[in-house]
């Protein structure tokens, strides 16, 4: 069982669908279904497939206006539910004293197979700051 089997398993009652979606939008979450990206690889939706969990485990109604506070509340209430979910604060720690001595944060990221740019995004979620955070 790969990585994304794994964190599907872990939540029985969501449904699970993989669909062909614009090319920006990595998942979407309606009710208790979770459509994926097709086009996404593995890696790619396993960065982004809690946050669509958290969506089901925390929004409330139709949140797809994002002209709205509320609806931008709920949209980063999913996001940091799914940052925390996938990575701990001891996680993210230890990933800092692991590659303290490298030049930039793509070895940790690749060591635990997440995009740069993702793994920045958890960390500040933590309040950590990165070498290359703008790359």
């Amino acid at each position: 069982m790969n990585r994304l089997e794994t964190l599907m398993a872990q939540y029985p009652n969501i449904i699970f669908n993989f669909e062909k979606l614009p090319m920006r939008l990595s998942g979407l979450a309606l009710g208790n279904e979770v459509a994926l990206n097709e086009s996404k690889t593995a890696d790619q939706l396993c960065q982004w497939i809690l946050e669509e969990i958290g969506h089901v485990e925390t929004s409330v109604g139709d949140i797809t206006d994002y002209g709205s506070l509320e609806n931008m509340k709920q949209e980063r209430r999913a996001r940091v539910w799914g940052f925390t979910h996938l990575l701990t604060r001891a996680d993210m720690d230890r990933l800092r004293r692991e590659y303290a001595c490298e030049d930039s944060d793509y070895p940790a990221a690749d060591d635990i197979g997440l995009e740069l740019p993702y793994l920045h995004e958890v960390g500040l979620a933590y309040g950590l700051q990165y070498k290359h955070v703008l790359d």
